[in-house]
């Protein structure tokens, strides 16, 4: 009898619910209204990516309503205790006065440790997802939390009313940059830090979520001489844009704070026309990094695919762009970049790297006869793959592409259509490079 008992709790042990998910308000209780949506309607959609992304961690997923109806206070907490959930996880937006937003996200003032835990672990993937204020964890007597059963929290996702700077509502509406896909998937990432169990993938690693930052968001940055775009056709019909004509030189950066490492396909988008600069600068930062030069000439705004890179889980990587290359007159664009997940990390082996680079100008640079000699010390790179070397101006113009596949040096004598000035030498072999300044009299 005891061997029947002892296997009848591993039974109800490996099939009971772990958790459920209370999405807020419902049928005739709207909740918090924004211009374009309802909290109720916000709460049920982020619900359901929630319990998708904690399924595929096998997280086993309950929901006091999976439809539009309305179910009260009492019953919430009656469904929860009763279907023996361990963990309970209410979801809502916030609402004020249309300027106010952030994140906040709160347990019961008395509860347990692992409600204090779970509040902990749930708030930070909460920023995570919207990047938004953080209006901090905090502790609250909310009917839900308070006669629940099990350790309980409750999150105030975002402000679905504010209008200030954007319309947040609308976000949801659309679904604009998986905006509740990533809300669902930080409730999911809490709770398996919570548990420590393996979180799941964000995007299911199916490449099929995306990640989008637009020149409005947080993670967007800039400096320099920037102007607001005012035509139809940019990534939420706006953007920012400069034209050369000063001199001081503008940039622009989008850096996400990606939940998972792995290769991402990158996509920027830009407003083309018959103006735009075709050759703006453009650089990546991932695992490693690279650089290129892009046209932005052409009609209408479209995703232009940049080529997939790998990243590190975070925010340390990032694509920015400058108007270095920029003429008097022609405009550059910064506007959206999206990274779509491939898989995870590139598994294949680290090519050789070349030990040294040397550039060396003799007589000396301000000599009128001077010569450059460019070598990469490393021999066996060079019977792999040949090193190129090219040269710009300052304005970014390519003024000489110079290569070489031996360890001997390669001379280059600049003749006199090229005038003195600073010049920047970019060096590459495989996937290392690096840029020296020449200075030419």
């Amino acid at each position: 009898m005891k061997r029947l008992i002892l296997l009848l709790v591993i039974v109800l042990n490996l099939f009971s619910a772990n958790v459920i998910l209370d999405p807020g308000h419902g049928g005739t209780d709207s909740g918090a209204t924004g211009p374009s949506y309802w909290e109720k309607n916000a709460n049920l959609d982020v619900a359901f990516y929630a319990k998708s992304y904690l399924e595929s961690a096998g997280v086993t997923v309950g929901m006091t309503r999976s439809t539009d109806i309305y179910v009260s206070l009492d019953d919430r907490c009656s469904i929860a205790n009763s279907g023996g959930y361990e963990r309970f996880m209410s979801i809502h937006e916030n609402a004020f006065d249309a300027s106010v937003q952030g994140t906040e996200t709160y347990c019961y003032t008395s509860g347990s440790s692992n409600s204090f835990d779970l509040r902990d672990c749930v708030h930070p993937q909460l920023i995570w997802a919207h990047s938004y204020y953080n209006r901090g964890t905090k502790t609250a007597s909310f009917y839900v939390l308070v006669h629940t059963s099990m350790p309980a929290i409750l999150g105030e996702g975002t402000f679905i009313d504010y209008t200030s700077g954007w319309n947040e509502s609308w976000r949801y509406l659309t679904n604009w940059n998986d905006h509740e896909g990533r809300q669902g998937f930080a409730y999911a990432n809490g709770y398996c830090t919570h548990r420590s169990i393996t979180a799941p993938v964000y995007g299911g690693g199916t490449g099929g979520d995306s990640i989008i930052v637009d020149n409005s968001d947080p993670e967007f940055t800039s400096g320099g001489s920037w102007n607001d775009g005012t035509y139809s056709g940019g990534w939420e019909d706006d953007y920012i844009w400069c034209d050369g004509t000063d001199t001081i030189q503008s940039w622009a950066r989008w850096q996400p704070d990606l939940p998972n490492a792995g290769e991402y396909s990158i996509y920027m988008w830009w407003l083309a026309g018959a103006n735009r600069c075709d050759n703006v600068f453009i650089r990546i930062f991932g695992t490693g990094n690279d650089s290129m030069f892009v046209s932005q000439k052409g009609l209408d705004g479209e995703w232009h695919y940049l080529g997939n890179y790998d990243f590190y889980a975070g925010n340390g990587g990032y694509v920015s762009l400058g108007d270095r290359t920029a003429i008097d007159g022609d405009v550059v664009i910064a506007d959206a970049v999206m990274w779509v997940y491939n898989g995870p990390l590139s598994s294949k082996e680290k090519p050789l790297e070349p030990t040294e680079y040397s550039i060396k100008t003799y007589p000396n640079p301000f000599n009128s006869a001077v010569q450059i000699e460019i070598k990469n010390t490393c021999e066996e790179i060079q019977k792999l793959v040949p090193s190129k070397v090219d040269i710009f101006d300052v304005k970014g113009n390519l003024i000489v592409k110079i290569a070489f596949s031996t360890g001997e040096p390669t001379i280059w004598s600049p003749n006199e259509s090229v005038p003195a000035g600073i010049y920047f030498a970019r060096m590459a072999s495989l996937n290392t490079s690096f840029v020296k300044l020449l200075y030419l009299k």
